[in-house]
């Protein structure tokens, strides 16, 4: 997980480095799909380990439920005389035994797959937004880089589906946040509105404006 958070780095700094004229478009074409090839097949590895260890987690949970109703059931034919109490504390330690192994290695497996999950666990979600804002940056220079001579349009064919792919990823990670912020801004506008028809004080509205703006600061600090 830390690769992808490397890699991904990497790839950002090398646009940057084209953009500032630092690399030729040859060295730049190689070391990108160089990263992009690298960082999709950790992604990939990420995505069929998630799919493994969600599987695993189910059948152990299936597999959980099942033993609970058997100690259930075993209870009941012990209250009922069908089994005496030495089967029943033989069969029910077992039985316990199980769930508290099942229940151990399902916590294992819970922490795994939180772990996963968390692409990039070591940027806060400002962060993240950063280098997607470079990204589309980028992205919307590729026509400006075609005209200047800088870029080929067979490297920007070369380069488009992936950083297209790179912000739509970007998005899956930050997109709540983005459209919690949108919220709150336009609370913000309405609250000016409310203000300039004089519906609320200025006090209130300075209050009310602190507090929105607060929370939208709070939105990129956090997960």
């Amino acid at each position: 997980m830390s690769k992808i958070s490397i890699y991904q780095d990497r790839k950002v700094s090398l646009l940057n480095l084209f953009q500032s004229g630092e690399v030729s478009e040859r060295v730049f074409v190689k070391l990108y799909t160089e990263y992009s090839g690298k960082l999709n097949e950790m992604l990939n590895r990420r995505v069929s380990k998630l799919e493994e260890l969600r599987a695993q987690l189910g059948e152990k949970s299936k597999r959980l439920d099942e033993i609970k109703f058997s100690l259930e059931e075993l209870e009941a034919r012990y209250k009922v005389g069908e089994i005496d109490s030495t089967t029943f504390e033989g069969k029910s330690r077992d039985l316990k035994a199980e769930v508290a192994r099942l229940e151990s290695e399902m916590k294992d497996l819970k922490a795994n797959i939180e772990h996963l999950e968390k692409v990039f666990a070591d940027k806060s979600p400002r962060e993240i937004l950063n280098m997607e804002m470079k990204i589309k940056s980028f992205q919307e220079s590729l026509d400006k880089f075609v005209n200047e001579g800088r870029l080929s349009k067979e490297s920007v064919e070369k380069i488009k589906p992936d950083i297209e792919e790179t912000l739509a990823f970007f998005d899956s990670i930050i997109g709540k946040h983005k459209e919690r912020e949108r919220q709150l801004r336009e609370q913000l506008e309405a609250l000016h509105a409310r203000y300039r028809v004089s519906e609320i004080s200025i006090e209130e509205y300075e209050r009310k404006k602190r507090e929105i703006q607060e929370e939208i600061d709070k939105i990129w600090r956090e997960p």
